[in-house]
């Protein structure tokens, strides 16, 4: 079943535009600067650490610690988090073990660092009481070639000068005299020094010159693998987390329930604007979550989707905004191909022409998961210079009969065009590129072609050339390209649009990759067919739109005609009784929502609201009072509501009526000046 929700008046904003980076950034509490600077130092990342700082409430910043260690668990499925529980025992045992011989905690040591970087090591080497040298230490590790580190290497902890702590040996900084107990100056150069420690210590001597075990390195020559890797041992902890849930916590903080919002899960989203056989423009999107949770019911397994998007243009304004539910029921092979591939959720909607931003919110509502995507879309203006679509690059294309009634996402020339957010093609696909022409002249249409090339890493792979008027000028192109000659590797797709005289008109392009493997898995797709779309509901979308937009005459236009086509739904008379009131048409208005409200016990919170606002722009306040009384007695207090009605009392002389309602709503929300005025100036 499908739900959507669309605001007739002024519609709400569902998403946040853009991440708040501007937010204050005040003085953290001091548990807080205690997490931050001491107890996660080490394996936070920068931009975790810029987006903690931008939380403003204690609420938050529990959020955020719980998703930063949720989003470090190594097995979610067990009830302890092993590397949090891990983390704290290295920072126990750092702050218990290192620097005693030093005022600094054991965590600020270089020895605590790193043993709370790296955890134990596999071996300790211990030379204390070698004659003529300063007490060193080398820790040996195997190290974790997936964040870039060398399957072993060795870490030499010293005594500077023989005071002091232990302090981390560099072999290009420090060098074999650093460790030589006599006066520096007694060496000629780095070869005498390395010779000396080698007869003092000879099993120290060699490990001072690299970090990497087997590096050849020379005494007074840099080691460049030794200074990568010390660089790498500091953003390990970096490596091993996607930090996008930081961003999430911080954009959709406000409009995800608490128990949502430290389960962040990654995702993407394709977007792509086509044009329908009317001529209007459609978006067509899908988003791919990274996993889903599903609960076992009755030998299937279900879960929940509800899908929240909201459009807004350049100046933060919400042009349209719906929430959709999609429910899921797999059974258990289908749920095997979902955790072995994806899930591709896919959908449509009428958009007028603009350049906007596509906020796409995913809840899954069984397991409190989210995730959420922002897209940029630009929707053509009417027809101008001659200009080409976006490329969309797709794996298959299934084709569909399709009744006239029905929209079905990525639908071209009969065909559901079969397409994934990854880019990604196996040697036995066939690439499938989709794209439209616009504003085309008869003379391009006739002599124009076009030029459809493929580029391997920049490099001119394939080409070939068709002639508009072969191709059906001005209809959908799509092309297939099989791709078992092409060498596996990363590809550009690239489509000119060439007049007669040969100058290049439009230039599109897009990346994708050939896999060596020769099939990639697919999602598994659930498009939201729409079964029962006729024209006045596409009229209805996009007059809305243009209200939100401020186009108040297009808008007029377009849900006069929805209204009349179907003047029995009450969104449709919603929609066009607010433009007429936002046009100053009171009495338009009117009749078009009376007949909704003339059972005001019956009739809908927006009805009895604009209708009360209507007949009270008209000076008819009786009957306003009529429309404001029924709001309050059926759907609660509501603040304009009870100052209109005060304005209505206070009209029909009716002032401790007018008293009543003005006190009721400064109770509700004290800081209104202008009520309390008013009320003050009426008291006296």
């Amino acid at each position: 079943m499908k739900k959507e929700l669309v605001g007739t008046a002024v519609v709400l904003s569902l998403l946040l535009p853009c991440v708040a980076g501007a937010a204050a950034q005040g003085v953290l509490p001091d548990r807080y600067k205690k997490w931050l600077d001491e107890e996660v130092v080490y394996i936070i990342t920068p931009h975790e650490r810029d987006v903690f700082r931008q939380l403003q409430t204690d609420k938050e910043r529990d959020i955020f610690i719980e998703a930063f260690w949720k989003h470090r668990d190594p097995d979610p499925q067990t009830p302890r988090n092993e590397l949090k529980d891990e983390h704290y025992r290295r920072l126990d045992y750092a702050n218990k073990f290192y620097g005693r011989s030093t005022p600094l905690p054991g965590w600020k040591t270089d020895r605590g660092r790193m043993y709370i970087i790296l955890g134990a090591p596999r071996n300790i080497e211990q030379y204390t009481n070698v004659n003529g040298v300063y007490p060193a230490e080398i820790w040996f590790y195997l190290g974790d070639p997936s964040v870039g580190l060398p399957t072993g290497f060795n870490l030499i902890f010293f005594k500077r000068s023989g005071i002091g702590d232990y302090v981390l040996y560099s072999p290009t900084e420090d060098g074999p005299r650093s460790l030589i107990a006599e006066s520096m100056n007694m060496y000629e150069n780095d070869q005498a020094a390395y010779n000396a420690l080698r007869q003092l210590e000879p099993n120290l001597a060699p490990q001072t010159l690299s970090l990497i075990p087997g590096e050849n390195a020379l005494p007074g020559m840099e080691s460049l693998a030794s200074t990568k890797l010390m660089a790498t041992i500091y953003s390990s902890p970096q490596k091993k987390v996607e930090v996008g849930y930081a961003d999430a916590i911080l954009k959709y903080k406000d409009f995800v329930e608490v128990e949502y919002t430290a389960n962040y899960i990654s995702s993407d989203a394709c977007v792509q604007v086509i044009r329908d056989p009317l001529g209007g423009f459609e978006v067509h999107y899908s988003i791919e979550p990274a996993k889903i949770t599903v609960e076992p019911f009755e030998g299937s397994f279900q879960t929940n989707f509800e899908l929240a998007g909201r459009v807004s243009d350049d100046a933060g304004r919400t042009i349209y905004q719906f929430t959709k539910e999609f429910p899921v029921k797999l059974s258990a092979a289908e749920l095997e191909g979902v955790r072995a591939k994806s899930l591709s959720i896919q959908d449509l909607f009428p958009l007028i022409p603009g350049t906007y931003t596509f906020d796409i919110l995913l809840k899954n509502t069984l397991s409190k998961e989210f995730t959420g995507v922002a897209k940029k879309v630009v929707v053509p203006g009417p027809a101008g210079a001659p200009e080409m679509s976006p490329l969309l690059l797709a794996y298959g294309a299934e084709r569909k009969a399709v009744p006239e009634a029905e929209r079905v996402p990525f639908m071209s020339r009969g065909e559901q065009l079969l397409c994934q957010t990854r880019k990604t093609f196996g040697t036995k696909d066939t690439l499938i590129t989709f794209f439209q022409l616009y504003g085309l002249t008869p003379e391009l249409r006739e002599a124009g072609r076009l030029r459809i090339e493929y580029l391997k890493e920049d490099q001119p792979f394939s080409s070939r050339t068709l002639r508009l008027s072969a191709e059906g000028a001005g209809t959908d192109v799509v092309e297939s390209q099989p791709l078992e000659e092409f060498p596996p590797g990363y590809y550009q797709a690239r489509v000119t649009l060439i007049d007669a005289g040969g100058g290049e008109t439009a230039v599109r392009k897009e990346n994708f990759e050939v896999s060596p493997a020769p099939a990639v898995p697919r999602p598994l797709v659930m498009a939201k067919v729409q079964t029962a779309f006729r024209p006045e509901d596409e009229l209805f979308a996009t007059g809305l739109q243009y209200l939100n937009a401020g186009g108040l005459d297009e808008a007029r236009d377009r849900l006069e005609q929805a209204y009349h086509a179907a003047p029995q739904r009450t969104d449709f008379a919603l929609a066009y009784g607010q433009v007429l009131f936002n046009g100053k048409d009171f009495a338009g208005a009117k009749a078009v929502l009376q007949p909704f409200g003339a059972a005001p016990e019956q009739a809908s919170a927006e009805v009895l609201s604009l209708l009360g606002r209507t007949c009270h722009a008209l000076g008819e306040f009786r009957e306003a009072l009529t429309y404001y009384s029924g709001y309050l007695g059926r759907f609660g207090m509501n603040i304009d509501i009870l100052n209109y009605l005060g304005t209505c009392q206070f009209q029909l002389g009716n002032r401790e009526e007018a008293v009543k309602a003005w006190e009721k709503s400064l109770e509700l929300a004290p800081d209104q000046d202008r009520i309390r005025k008013l009320l003050d100036s009426l008291k006296k």
